[in-house]
């Protein structure tokens, strides 16, 4: 919205003063000599962004129609000033912002005028550009606040009048800065009428809609049906034709499934732990999210994925240990619920491994509405098929339970079709003693498809001894490129080789998703393999 709206002042800006100029002079040429020199002088103060550009570009157009007494063309000024920009910066195409601001121009010009003469056309403006950037919206941003066709009704006016206010309250400053100071805090109560409405729509029941990342397929047909619809308006004129609109919007929300499997991804995160499943219902589960490397990496990282995949509400989050790099990232995920992703349920260790990460978390998830949950060795959730079983940490043969730490990781056996999964979280020491014996005991007879390496591939885990008992196909490692520790260590991957196990690590393919489906598994990455 804020590129949006520097274009918008930018526009407001030089052709109000062209036109106050043109009037007062009768000259074009001096009139829009003195428009060109002021948004010089405004695209200096903010910079070159996309739409400031743009509207320089189609200003120019304008104010040189008029000099030779020619008709401004708006489509062709929004034409050359797109060329001109992507030739300036190719990549701006990938940007976007570069979409947002020529999308809601667009808008503007091709559907704005087929409302004309209808009341409250702020109201017409901003659903035009609306239904032309919802999928650019999904697709940058994966997903589209409801309420925000009215709420523009109230923000881009006030937003001119902050500009001008913003500028006058400056000026006065400059020469007399007790008068200045007045214009300038009504300034401060316009910013705060915007934090407060934006706070209150959020607040209404259902402002959001994560709706995922669409496929550019999908963008393709919902623009071919708007076109549709946009023709035989013209042509009919009939609001029944509004009815293939409700085509396109299913098409830009239809997140094809792939049967009614599952799939697990291990997430990029750096030096980190986070992992998501979704089971065969449609549940959304993670387990962990934190690294030590990648900064925010709650809100910049696993957030937007989560979203991606249009998820706006975790069912259950498993936090296996209090280590920051597998839990820093759900504290801003905690915070963020109100703009971020839901939270139902934390599921934590035994309380009697808590340490003080584990218990600040534990508090903070109450008091931001989230329900706090403990797992014991044994314990079970399912959803259809698939179930997610708790292995450790267990007592000892003489019950004694392992210290809190890495020994004492929450560790989850993943089980769908055939498809056996181990999440181990930290664990090693007395705790991978532990799980070694309950796998022998327990699970003598399951091979496990796939085992996520405790402890990013340290060598002080996943020792001969549990590598024998578990037996995995492949070793999926999550650890950051280049990290301090070393990770994965070179005899944790001679353990892997003589094994067998065939390792994937997220520091050359990136994240790293598993699907089972129908009884096969399937594995894809971000990026494609280095070595």
């Amino acid at each position: 919205m804020s590129k949006i709206i520097s274009g918008l002042h930018l526009s407001f800006l030089g052709v109000g003063a062209y036109h106050i100029l043109r009037k007062v002079s009768g000259s074009f040429g001096p009139s829009g000599a003195v428009g060109i020199g002021l948004l010089f002088v405004y695209v200096l103060m903010i910079g070159l962004t996309v739409s400031v550009v743009r509207s320089l570009i189609m200003f120019l157009f304008r104010v040189g129609a008029d000099i030779t007494g020619r008709h401004y063309d708006a489509p062709t000024a929004l034409a050359v000033s797109a060329a001109v920009i992507l030739c300036w910066r190719p990549l701006y195409l990938y940007d976007g912002g570069f979409w947002l601001s020529f999308g809601a121009v667009l808008a503007m010009i091709l559907l704005l005028p087929e409302f004309q003469g209808l009341p409250w056309q702020g109201l017409w403006a901003s659903l035009c550009v609306n239904i032309v950037l919802l999928p650019v919206l999904l697709y940058y941003f994966y997903e589209f606040p409801v309420y925000s066709t009215f709420l523009n009704l109230l923000i881009i006016p006030l937003t001119s009048a902050l500009l001008v206010l913003g500028m006058t309250g400056s000026l006065l400053s400059l020469v007399f800065p007790a008068a200045g100071v007045p214009v300038l805090m009504l300034c401060r109560w316009i910013l705060l009428i915007f934090e407060k409405s934006c706070e209150f729509m959020l607040a209404l029941p259902g402002a959001r809609v994560v709706a995922g990342k669409p496929a550019l397929w999908q963008m393709a047909v919902y623009y071919a049906v708007i076109l549709m619809v946009f023709l035989l308006w013209k042509q009919y004129g009939k609001w029944q034709i509004l009815c293939l609109y409700v085509i396109g919007i299913l098409c830009l929300f239809w997140r094809p499934l792939e049967g009614n499997g599952v799939s697990v991804t291990v997430l990029d995160v750096g030096q980190g732990d986070s992992i998501f499943i979704r089971g065969p219902d449609g549940g959304a589960y993670l387990v962990d999210g934190g690294s030590s490397d990648v900064g925010s990496v709650g809100q910049y990282r696993i957030e937007p994925f989560l979203k991606s995949r249009g998820v706006g509400t975790l069912d259950y989050v498993w936090v296996t240990h209090g280590d920051g790099d597998h839990l820093n990232g759900l504290e801003e995920l905690l915070r963020r619920q109100s703009t971020g992703v839901r939270i139902k349920a934390l599921i934590l260790p035994p309380r009697k491994v808590w340490d003080e990460a584990l218990t600040k978390l534990g508090k903070l998830a109450e008091e931001e509405g989230t329900a706090v949950y403990t797992m014991e060795k044994g314990q079970m959730i399912k959803e259809g098929d698939l179930s997610v079983t708790c292995l450790a940490p267990g007592q000892g043969k003489e019950g004694e339970m392992v210290e809190p730490g890495n020994e004492a990781s929450l560790v989850l056996a993943l089980q769908y079709q055939g498809f056996d999964m181990l999440l181990t979280g930290d664990v090693e020491g007395a705790g991978e003693e532990m799980l070694t014996e309950t796998l022998k005991a327990e699970y003598a007879d399951t091979s496990w498809e796939v085992l996520k390496a405790a402890h990013h591939g340290s060598k002080s885990s996943t020792g001969e001894n549990f590598l024998k008992a578990a037996g995995p196909l492949y070793g999926l490692i999550s650890a950051g490129r280049d990290n301090r520790y070393g990770h994965p260590h070179p005899e944790t991957l001679e353990r892997f080789y003589k094994s067998g196990t065939k390792i994937l690590s997220t520091q050359n393919l990136g994240a790293v998703t598993i699907q089972v489906v129908e009884f096969e598994m399937k594995i894809q990455y971000t990026i494609e393999r280095t070595d």
